[in-house]
């Protein structure tokens, strides 16, 4: 029997196969995670249709398959069971597929033998891929000298740096291996074209303007009070988020996409922001829909809804549609300011960075006085192609003015 990659969506052809969750020999039960697939930054678990015992895997992980492509073959339960001779296969052999190199210290699925060209037979008949010949010849490192750990004993790249790292030989020098090669792909390649699109066409430009959050400082220790009793953490992000709906309202290019094929700006009537969440992976930008239609609480709500599901790999196709404009928070972490990077077809990007004490002179009854105030910078990156530096600066005076004074948002946006 034929397991084919299944509709993943409207509009996904294709995915990348990050990961294997089963190996050959392997007895699956129905719903059963097969493998994940990464389809526009969005990781797809794959559930299995049947119970029965994995034969072989037909992609390798790290590629490219189209939907109804053939990704394995199985025998359902109940059909011609594996023989005694597969069974032993299975537990020797890892998922055939080629996998990246692990750092020095990962053992590698039957870990390289470390050995020396005094004691190699060199008439011995090695398997590998061409690829893999060239690798160990540029090394100069015998593949004799290797036990591989691929399909019948493939020698795969990855037990070459195995062998080199635990003091492998060639021709009677020591070889230092301070390099690690790890195949570039999953989200972190997704990221890589998505940034490198934005780079190459939007003309990015970044502004910063700084803010007193004293007052919102405050309200959040309130709103975090009634956010326990419901168990949702509240964070900064929502008032952030509520802030930004009225200064789009009165500049509505920067809440917009420019359609290059038909060579038109549309403007968005709907306030769907991305949000930046970094995960193990790498980051993400899972879309908080209807902004203006959501109280404070519902936002904090569906903010940590939406992290706790992108850190444990379940955001779904859904979760990236629709986006207007994007939020990244680096407060966190820690920073002044960064320039962030437009998250494309979107025109703006606004970053949230750190909250700190800093003294500040204020006037009090005719006199100036030194005070301690909450303070932060906010910085906008936009697509110059779009939005005007005047306008980008009077976006941020608007969006300040309700970040410094956030009881104006309950008046309504």
């Amino acid at each position: 029997m034929e397991f084919k990659l299944p509709e993943m969506g409207e509009g996904v052809n294709e995915g990348e196969l990050v990961k294997w969750c089963v190996k050959v020999g392997d007895k699956v039960k129905d719903d059963q995670p097969l493998c994940e697939v990464m389809t526009d930054k969005a990781t797809v678990e794959i559930p299995s249709p049947f119970t029965g015992v994995v034969n072989k895997l037909f992609a390798k992980e790290g590629e490219t398959v189209e939907v109804q492509q053939v990704l394995m073959s199985y025998d359902e339960e109940g059909s011609v069971k594996a023989s005694a001779s597969d069974k032993k296969y299975s537990q020797k052999q890892p998922v055939q597929v080629d996998q990246p190199v692990q750092v020095a210290t990962a053992a590698v699925s039957s870990a390289s033998q470390v050995m020396t060209t005094e004691n190699l037979d060199i008439s011995q008949r090695v398997l590998a891929a061409p690829s893999t010949r060239k690798y160990a010849r540029e090394l100069n490192v015998p593949l004799q000298g290797i036990l591989g750990s691929g399909p019948r004993g493939r020698v795969m790249k990855s037990d070459i740096d195995s062998f080199l790292t635990k003091g492998g030989v060639s021709n009677h020098k020591s070889v230092e291996q301070k390099e690690e090669r790890v195949a570039f792909k999953g989200l972190r390649k997704k990221i890589s074209e998505k940034m490198r699109l934005s780079k190459d066409h939007a003309v990015h430009f970044t502004y910063v303007e700084e803010a007193n959050v004293t007052q919102l400082v405050e309200l959040r220790k309130q709103a975090k009070l009634m956010g326990a009793q419901e168990g949702i953490k509240i964070t900064y992000l929502p008032f952030v988020m509520k802030a930004m709906v009225p200064a789009l309202k009165k500049y509505p290019i920067l809440n917009s996409t420019l359609d290059e094929s038909s060579g038109e700006i549309v403007y968005k009537h709907y306030y769907h922001f991305g949000l930046s969440v970094q995960t193990d992976d790498g980051l993400v930008a899972p879309v908080i829909k209807n902004v203006d239609q959501k109280s404070i609480l519902d936002l904090a709500k569906e903010i940590q809804d939406m992290v706790e599901r992108a850190r444990n790999k379940r955001l779904t196709q859904d979760d990236f549609k629709g986006g207007t404009m994007t939020l990244t928070n680096a407060g966190s972490i820690g920073g002044l300011f960064a320039t962030p990077v437009i998250n494309y077809p979107e025109v703006a990007i606004l970053g949230f960075n750190k909250i700190f004490k800093k003294p500040v002179v204020e006037t009090v009854n005719g006199e100036d006085q030194v005070v301690i105030r909450d303070w932060t910078y906010f910085s906008i990156s936009l697509d110059h192609r779009v939005v005007d530096g005047a306008i980008g600066a009077e976006f941020m005076k608007t969006f300040i003015q309700y970040i410094e004074n956030p009881a104006l948002l309950v008046l309504g946006n």
